[in-house]
């Protein structure tokens, strides 16, 4: 690929993001137990919760108090590679799993809802992104993180906000 930079990108309408979806409200007794049996189950099957920002504070909470951690998708997917369990559990949505995998190819990555999904990644649907980089060979690919794995393996290079103009200033 070359390093000419094009604005030509991928355009779609906007993706309507379902409802969040309206879970049983527990007494403080049930949420109590409910935590100290997830903890115990964590720590039976060699297990981390890792949750994201986004996620309902509640699971934020039993992340921190079970050794895992809150974070943004990044950080919780590197968090994963100094922890000694063998299975990270992915309170987030299916790209955040996916890059967990990524950098934690040797662990189990669970996550509790694989339909979870994030508008930024549902904007770039690997088919048509395959098929804009199919139509421009020559382009030089730069996504941003909160992207499919399917989206990442076909991109040059997988940026995040932090460093996505840095890092086009180089390519132009």
């Amino acid at each position: 690929m070359n390093n000419s930079v094009s604005l030509e990108v991928l355009t779609r309408p906007p993706v309507q993001v379902p409802p969040h979806p309206q879970w049983p409200v527990l007494t403080e007794a049930e949420l109590n137990a409910a935590k100290a049996r997830i903890k115990q189950l964590l720590e039976s099957r060699d297990a981390v919760l890792v949750a994201h920002y986004y996620t309902n504070p509640d699971l934020q909470e039993l992340a921190e108090e079970s050794g895992g951690c809150v974070a943004d998708s990044l950080e919780m997917a590197r968090f994963g590679t100094i922890q000694k369990a063998k299975t990270l559990v992915v309170c987030g949505v299916r790209f955040m799993g996916e890059t967990a995998k990524i950098l934690n190819p040797e662990k189990q990555v669970l996550m509790p809802d694989l339909n979870a999904t994030c508008s930024l990644d549902e904007g770039c649907p690997a088919k048509e992104f395959t098929e804009f980089c199919d139509q421009h060979p020559d382009h030089t690919v730069v996504v941003y993180a909160n992207t499919s794995a399917e989206v990442k393996a076909r991109s040059d290079w997988v940026v995040t906000s932090g460093i996505a103009l840095p890092i086009v200033k180089y390519l132009a």
